[in-house]
């Protein structure tokens, strides 16, 4: 019945407790200190010299969430890339009595991190197990960096049976960099720290999925060629290679295409160059799920690793591979690996037998009625907002009169998508309401799309799917006679990432998506992760509160309290609110149906 801390030091860094096999919290630190990817880099001493933090929010919140103190954990594991410096960090920084509760995974550890995240959390009993990212660990004694790994799950077990490396001169490069490399060229970065922070001095993150979702908005080009040299197991591309493919490219079509401009996307070039990356991505991932399968010969698949995130191409393994079942944890990327660390801990150190499936990610603690009232009651909103309790058919009611609400309810989830639990939530059927939330209240660009929450037992009714897709990692086709019924989540391409809801995980979500389909016929909803441009996810009453105050989100639902602005201002033009549709029961929702307030209460 041990109590296990795991911990993430890499980028995203989280932390999180195991109790006897289950994950009982988790959290990411960007939550809590409000810096998105949450490096925790510092500045020490004279001479500038550079270190990095532990995630000591994200060890406090999950320490009193479960109701424990840190001498009470009987272990502690940590990982960080390249390096492998989680356990002197941990040594050095954790105020824990007994140093000898902290533990490190053997080395090279990133990928195994992954590994273990996927393959614990998930249903099988044996699995192949694939890790695909940026950066894993630096192999002692070598400049070589963990590249792709391939690895197997058999009962408690995790083993390597194939892995390849790139060395740090970037003379070859994993497939988390390629994609990397061409999304900084498209200026799709997120600034932080220094002008060249970042890979290839992008002075920031990049953010890969700006890349995925513009993909479709390109054409093939054959006469490009291909970019990756696939061989065996290996995938190989250097910088050195792209570069001049970069500026063979921009000399050929791009003499007017400037990526630092606003609305450069806009381009051709740009959007040819997204289509090409993400087909190179796709055909490489395709082909290391056939060398998984070579490998291990299994009939599962579990898979992690930054890359995992692009989830156009995890839909493509999962309907074209050759594995019969494939399992994504939500956070497949680094942050994840505070599970994984946690996990590793339970079953490799103390031997722990029993597994748990994840089928949620809500590991975030529940505020209360308390939380809220005293964050409403905070000087700040005096005046400004309005609250009162209300029902979960309200909720539904302003959605299908193409209000946007937030919505916070129970814990957060862990991982990069809301599900849910930290979400923005509109009327999937209105043809205005991407744009509108892209101009209004998410302030992105125009060409990005937004995600469907569906009931479960619906889903094969409106995509070319069947089965569950609980984390909003697959991309499926939406059929193509409702795509004009959902016109705000059908991207350009015909597809949408879907999240599939079931009462049994998420009871009161399931409901609020049950009452809009009794409104309008239609069984899903439009969600977004609850935040603004640039910002991480909310994760108190109080964060939640003050991104509804200061956006133009029109109502928050917040742990069963309704929340309005005492003065909206005025609604702009677009607002699909001002060019209501016919509700599935016939009536049709204007301007003169009334607001929430003024109903019932």
């Amino acid at each position: 019945m041990a109590y296990v801390l795991g911990l993430n030091l890499s980028h995203d860094r989280s932390a999180a407790i195991v109790h006897d096999g289950e994950v009982v919290v988790a959290i990411e630190e960007e939550r809590l200190d409000r810096i998105k990817h949450s490096e925790g880099f510092i500045v020490q001493g004279y001479f500038e010299r550079i270190t990095k933090t532990l995630p000591m929010k994200a060890v406090v919140y999950c320490l009193e969430t479960a109701g424990i103190g840190i001498d009470d954990l009987d272990a502690v594991v940590a990982n960080r890339p390249l390096g492998d410096g989680g356990i002197r960090r941990t040594l050095r920084e954790l105020p824990i009595r007994d140093k000898n509760k902290v533990h490190e995974l053997p080395v090279p550890s990133h990928h195994l991190a992954h590994a273990a995240t996927a393959y614990y959390s998930s249903p099988f009993e044996s699995s192949a197990i694939l890790v695909v990212d940026q950066a894993g660990s630096r192999f002692p004694g070598t400049s070589d960096i963990e590249k792709h790994t391939v690895l197997t799950g058999e009962g408690l077990d995790i083993r390597s049976v194939g892995s390849v490396t790139y060395p740090a001169d970037y003379s070859d490069l994993s497939l988390g960099l390629f994609y990397d490399f061409f999304t900084t060229k498209l200026n799709f970065v997120t600034r932080y720290g220094t002008p060249d922070f970042g890979v290839f001095g992008c002075g920031g993150y990049p953010e890969a999925g700006k890349t995925m979702g513009l993909a479709p908005y390109g054409r093939p080009r054959p006469d490009w060629g291909e970019w990756l040299t696939l061989d065996g197991l290996d995938i190989h591309v250097s910088q050195a290679s792209l570069e001049d493919i970069w500026k063979r490219l921009l000399a050929a079509e791009g003499a007017t295409y400037e990526a630092s401009l606003p609305g450069s996307w806009h381009h051709p070039f740009a959007k040819n160059v997204a289509f090409q990356v993400q087909s190179e991505l796709e055909r490489a991932m395709l082909h290391l799920a056939d060398q998984a399968y070579q490998l291990t010969g299994s009939a599962n698949l579990c898979m992690a690793g930054g890359v995992m995130l692009n989830s156009v191409a995890n839909q493509r393994i999962r309907a074209e591979g050759p594995f019969e079942n494939v399992f994504i944890p939500a956070p497949a990327g680094d942050s994840g690996n505070a599970i994984g660390t946690a996990l590793y801990g339970w079953h490799v150190l103390f031997g722990g037998r029993r597994r748990t499936t994840m089928r949620s990610a809500a590991f975030g603690r529940k505020y209360d009625d308390r939380d809220v009232e005293d964050a409403l009651g905070l000087g700040y909103f005096s005046g400004k907002l309005r609250a009162r309790r209300a029902e979960v058919s309200e909720v539904a009611d302003l959605l299908a009169r193409h209000y946007v609400v937030g919505w916070v309810a129970g814990g957060s989830e862990m991982g990069p998508r809301a599900l849910g639990h930290r979400s923005i939530l509109a009327d999937p059927r209105h043809p205005g309401m991407r744009d509108y939330l892209n101009k209004h209240v998410k302030h992105r660009e125009e060409f990005r799309p937004y995600a469907p929450s569906v009931l479960a037992g619906e889903v094969e009714n409106w995509f070319e799917f069947s089965g569950e897709s609980p984390f909003m990692l697959l991309v499926p086709k939406v059929r193509e006679e409702r795509q004009a019924e959902v016109g705000a989540i059908t991207h350009v391409d015909g597809t949408a990432r879907i999240q599939t809801v079931s009462a049994d995980t998420d009871p009161e979500y399931h409901e609020l998506i049950t009452a809009f389909q009794r409104l309008t016929g239609v069984p899903l909803i439009l969600n977004t992760s609850f935040n603004d441009s640039g910002e991480p996810i909310v994760e108190t009453p109080l964060h939640a509160l003050v991104t509804f105050s200061r956006t133009k989100m029109d109502y928050l639902y917040l742990q069963g309290w309704l929340v309005s602005k005492t003065e909206p201002g005025e609604m702009p033009d677009d607002h699909p609110h001002r060019s209501p549709l016919p509700m599935g029961n016939g009536n049709e929702y204007g301007e003169g149906h009334g607001d929430a307030e003024n109903r019932g209460n």
